[in-house]
């Protein structure tokens, strides 16, 4: 089931975000699916969830999120993405009007599934690091002298 759970990971990254392919979503997601983003509000429902990934696509042109890594156990997977593209349109989660800017997002999607469909999403991302590169926050380097 392990190895299952990861190949329905790649196939929602890879068909549905990077594709645009949001037929796949109706065969790997539940229909009472959610997805938490702290701080953004929850995606609630396979039409949500869908709707989400759309404006993720018209948000981030030649956009491309890459699996770092897949770890499964259970009914648990864990993602670490890599989030890059050309900032052309508003995000679903900030807001932030388009900079036009290329940019890179890390993060990490904690699943949960159950009979082989995805129930839960939990995503970190680093909005901070986002932020920078839009310009909205100056970038400070710690220093650990």
């Amino acid at each position: 089931m392990s190895e299952e759970l990861k190949t329905n990971v790649r196939k929602i990254f890879d068909e549905a975000y990077n594709q645009g392919k949001l037929e796949i979503i109706d065969d790997l997601v539940a229909d009472d699916y959610v997805r938490k983003q702290p701080p953004m509000k929850s995606v609630k429902g396979l039409d949500a969830y869908k709707k989400f990934i759309t404006q993720i696509r018209e948000a981030y042109s030649n956009l491309k999120i890459s699996l770092d890594e897949v770890l499964a156990d259970g009914d648990k997977t864990v993602a670490r993405i890599t989030l890059t593209g050309k900032h052309t349109g508003r995000t679903p989660t900030l807001h932030a009007p388009p900079t036009g800017k290329e940019i890179s997002m890390v993060g990490c999607v904690v699943s949960t599934w159950k009979d082989g469909k995805l129930v839960e999403d939990f995503a970190y991302n680093d909005y901070m690091g986002l932020t920078q590169q839009f310009g909205v926050v100056p970038l400070q380097m710690a220093s650990w002298e």
